[in-house]
């Protein structure tokens, strides 16, 4: 940032480096613009709400997915430079949508019809790196058929190590596809 020197550092969602790169701006004197500002779990045990909090805290521009996130702002005495832009993430999934419909083919590969699946996925570690939270989720999912579970890396070593894998497994009519590791 000292390099470039640019005029604005826009950062998005509630990642460590979300807020990584708002602070750094922020001490350099740079504004800085948040995207998905506003949004707010209300659960700070999670790492990404003390993202959310302090990254809108520390910006200049807060792009809104939702008026909801605008009041919430408006609460925390966050008014000026606060824009409702609409959700980017609905917006990629609506073009993204479009895509998969013209070139996908996975529905064929996992012998699924359309609106005859539940696509799931669990990979908040506080669903996954306790045992009986994660029992539980298997559990719940060994009694529903036809279930897309796209496995986090973290998830499968998990499911794995704490014995559960082979239940999710077997027990089910499940695809488990894995995410490439870089995912």
């Amino acid at each position: 940032m000292i390099k470039e020197a640019p005029d604005l550092v826009l950062v998005f969602g509630d990642t460590n480096s979300t807020l990584a790169g708002a602070l750094a701006a922020s001490k350099l004197h740079i504004k800085v613009g948040h995207v998905e500002a506003g949004l707010r779990s209300y659960d700070r045990r999670m790492p990404e709400e003390i993202n959310r909090v302090l990254t809108d805290h520390c910006s200049d521009l807060l792009f809104c997915p939702t008026e909801t996130a605008v009041k919430i702002l408006g609460t925390e005495g966050i008014e000026n430079g606060v824009y409702l832009t609409g959700d980017v993430m609905v917006d990629a999934l609506k073009e993204n949508i479009k895509i998969a419909e013209q070139k996908s083919n996975v529905l064929d590969q996992l012998s699924l019809k359309q609106k005859e699946y539940y696509l799931a996925t669990i990979h908040r570690p506080e669903n996954t790196d306790a045992f009986e939270k994660l029992k539980g989720i298997v559990n719940a999912f060994c009694v529903i058929e036809n279930i897309v579970f796209p496995c986090h890396p973290r998830t499968e070593k998990n499911l794995k190590q704490f014995g559960l894998w082979d239940m999710l497994t077997k027990k089910t009519k499940q695809a488990v596809p894995q995410l490439p590791n870089n995912q």
